[in-house]
């Protein structure tokens, strides 16, 4: 990886670790409130139920959030790897250049017409080994 896309990995990396630790201590006090709402209802009261059901409702609701918040640091990681693989204009270029040393070399088949033609099949995503077009030779 790049060592220009280290710092950013840092954060993202530390943002998950606290979003996670976010989201396990939300489970846990989750946990918590739904034994006060079944123990307030065991013990008739209504009250501390319904105040209980509240913030069950409010940590599930928060529960949500930090769950996509986590997805999305996730996805923001896969990004940045993705980015940082990807090669930059200098790695490019000086592929370009020794593809070109070698068809001066003469290493290339001198048919560049077949090979731009499977070139650009490739570009178009179709598989090299599927027949073209018939012509009108090609009947059997």
């Amino acid at each position: 990886m790049d060592a220009s896309y280290h710092p950013e990995m840092a954060y993202l990396i530390r943002e998950e670790k606290r979003v996670e630790a976010e989201l396990e201590q939300l489970r846990d006090e989750f946990a918590t409130w739904k034994r006060r709402v079944v123990l307030a209802q065991e013990k008739g009261h209504a009250e501390l139920a319904a105040q209980a059901t509240e913030r069950v409702d409010a940590l599930r609701a928060r529960g949500h959030a930090t769950r996509e918040e986590l997805e999305l640091l996730q996805a923001k990681k896969r990004l940045l790897i993705r980015q940082a693989r990807r090669p930059d204009g200098a790695e490019v270029e000086r592929a370009e250049a020794l593809l070109e040393q070698v068809r001066q070399g003469g290493l290339i088949d001198p048919d560049e017409a077949s090979l731009e033609e499977e070139f650009e099949r490739l570009a178009r995503g179709q598989d090299s080994a599927a027949p073209g077009p018939l012509e009108e030779d090609d009947n059997p």
